[in-house]
């Protein structure tokens, strides 16, 4: 049997913890700490992306991934598609990729080079961050909203598809770059396949995995999304820069349908300051 000094240390210490407990939930509160991250949901399936994207046309049937490659994947919302420069391969073929992540506290985002090492290419140059071209004549700043924690207005753009008509849909702050990488296959040395990747999280946009966590998992975000987007592109001597502005064109025109399956932040943050406004009364 314990000794009644032995007891009333124990009794104590644990007093001691629960104030601490208390202590530390009454100052995330205070703080407007969010520690668990809120889900927020598509608006509608990858799957309905038009197949028709400006010039680019889709070609064969998007690819279904194996359960266990969904299982490392981390996420069953995801896209894996082809499109061709004017619906034909010889002009040109973008695999895109796309994945939805939403509601984690944290999270480590799955990038395609240890992959396509895995698969056999050997990766010849190291990732950088290269400028993604895109045609933005037609963006425009939204007069009446501004991201919260940057206080910049929201880019906003005119899209026009048979199925909506036309809408106006805000895109994405921050620099526009794609992080490449060069890979080569040995099996057939003069081909070059360039893999690059974003991140669009929270209305905002990066190339660095990184990146991810300073813009979705900031503490005082109550909700969290990220979505990966990945353009792969495979030819006979293909230099970056025909990478790049292939990628741009193609973007230019997945963009305005990618972000109206997106979760449109503004409303997310007008969301929560109404309930902020609503609690306080």
């Amino acid at each position: 049997m314990f000794d009644r000094h032995a007891k009333s240390a124990f009794l104590i210490v644990c007093l001691l913890i629960a104030g601490a407990w208390v202590g530390f939930t009454f100052a995330v509160q205070a703080l407007n700490i969010y520690l668990q991250k809120y889900p927020v949901e598509l608006r509608a399936p990858f799957a309905t992306i038009s197949r028709t994207l400006g010039n680019w046309q889709a070609v064969g049937d998007d690819r279904i991934m194996d359960p266990a490659i969904v299982q490392e994947l981390g996420t069953d919302k995801y896209l894996d598609r082809t499109y061709a420069l004017n619906g034909k391969v010889s002009e040109g073929a973008i695999s895109v990729h796309l994945a939805y992540y939403t509601g984690m506290i944290d999270a480590v985002p799955h990038v395609p080079n240890r992959c396509f090492v895995a698969a056999g290419l050997k990766d010849v140059s190291l990732p950088d961050n290269l400028p993604l071209p895109l045609e933005r004549s037609l963006w425009r700043d939204d007069p009446s909203l501004k991201n919260h924690a940057t206080e910049q207005p929201y880019p906003l753009v005119e899209h026009r598809s048979d199925v909506h008509g036309t809408r106006t849909i805000r895109m994405p702050l921050g620099e526009w770059e794609l992080r490449t990488t060069e890979f080569k296959d040995p099996r057939n040395p003069e081909a070059r396949l360039y893999g690059g990747f974003l991140f669009i999280a929270n209305g905002r946009v990066t190339p660095n995995p990184e990146g991810v966590r300073m813009l979705a998992f900031e503490k005082s975000e109550k909700y969290a999304y990220y979505c990966k987007v990945q353009l792969t592109m495979l030819g006979r001597e293909l230099t970056p820069e025909q990478y790049l502005a292939k990628s741009a064109d193609l973007m230019t025109s997945l963009l305005p349908e990618l972000m109206l399956k997106l979760p449109d932040w503004s409303e997310v943050e007008r969301r929560d300051e109404i309930a902020g406004s609503v609690a306080v009364k």
